[in-house]
């Protein structure tokens, strides 16, 4: 661009790669039988000092902090115009790393769609055979049950079909409560940690205690958000962690509420997840940052795990 519009007779581009190593030649134009491009350790000095440098007939012009333009030969010009230069490629070369990560945002929730997707079908498969192998077949057992005692009624059988009638209520209230919870709406958070540690103490024997400091009731969002992480994070230590103790804690700090799901369990180096292990951790993160929060995982091979969530107020 600006060796075409000037002209100058020769342009050059030096980038320093993302890995700190030696500028290298992004790119050039113009009089190919130009030579003597400019040493490392003076394009290193410009780099680092961010201002116009003129040497052997080179005009250097530092960009960004990470690229410096070479010009070489052509008209006269001063310090201020190749500052003009500067400022303008820079915006340049700003909008361009928007453009790239917007891209690379937009791919990435469009996987975590996909992830997602995947994950509620598996849970509503998982709701369909809960419904279908238990209530069904209880169900099913039931009526079979009655028809038998209108014929001939027994005191012993139809305190067998007492006995089915209420597994299969507590069935369908577990189910319910796994889908939501009522005591969330009713009594806020605080109540819904609870009653879900004790319910998971029961369901997987691991003992869980759980510490809540909240100046009051959350928004409906958050508290939903935050109620969700913890049943994730629980059910990711039931099936993964072979943890003999967990512990769920909500404080509010500094305009934002803190959740912390932390266990004793074998723990696990979160860089090599598989990508169908990743979706859980991908749906918590993607709840937080909906509402404008954060989530962080803490774990080692060996070291348990800690789920680190945070919440605006």
């Amino acid at each position: 661009m600006v060796v075409g519009s000037v002209p100058f007779a020769f342009g050059e581009a030096w980038v320093r790669p993302a890995d700190g190593g030696p500028l290298r030649v992004l790119d050039a134009c113009g009089d190919e039988g130009c030579t003597g491009s400019p040493q490392e350790a003076l394009l290193a000095s410009v780099l680092a000092a961010g201002a116009v440098c003129r040497h052997d007939g080179w005009r250097l012009v530092p960009l960004a902090g990470e690229l410096v333009l070479g010009l070489h030969g052509g008209p006269a010009v001063s310090d201020t115009f190749l500052a003009g230069v500067a400022e303008v490629v820079g915006v340049a070369l700003q909008r361009s790393r928007l453009q790239g990560r917007l891209a690379e945002e937009g791919a990435h929730r469009t996987r975590l769609r996909a992830a997602l997707l995947t994950a509620q079908e598996a849970e509503r498969g998982r709701i369909a055979r809960d419904l279908h192998d238990q209530i069904g077949q209880a169900l099913t057992a039931l009526l079979i049950g009655l028809d038998r005692q209108v014929e001939r009624p027994d005191a012993a059988a139809l305190a067998e079909l007492r006995e089915l009638t209420s597994a299969t209520l507590a069935d369908v209230r577990r189910i319910a409560l796994d889908l939501r919870p009522a005591v969330l709406d009713e009594l806020g958070l605080a109540a819904a940690l609870q009653r879900s540690a004790r319910e998971f103490e029961e369901r997987f024997g691991v003992a869980v205690s759980v510490l809540v400091a909240l100046p009051s009731r959350l928004p409906g969002q958050s508290e939903t958000a935050l109620y969700r992480v913890a049943q994730e994070a629980l059910t990711n230590v039931a099936r993964h962690a072979r943890a003999r103790a967990a512990s769920v804690v909500a404080t509010a700090c500094h305009g934002s509420v803190q959740l912390v799901v932390e266990d004793d369990g074998v723990g696990f180096d979160p860089a090599t997840l598989a990508p169908a292990e990743r979706i859980g951790l991908a749906g918590m993160r993607e709840r937080m940052e909906l509402l404008g929060g954060s989530l962080r995982i803490e774990s080692a091979p060996g070291a348990g795990c800690g789920v680190h969530a945070r919440l605006p107020l």
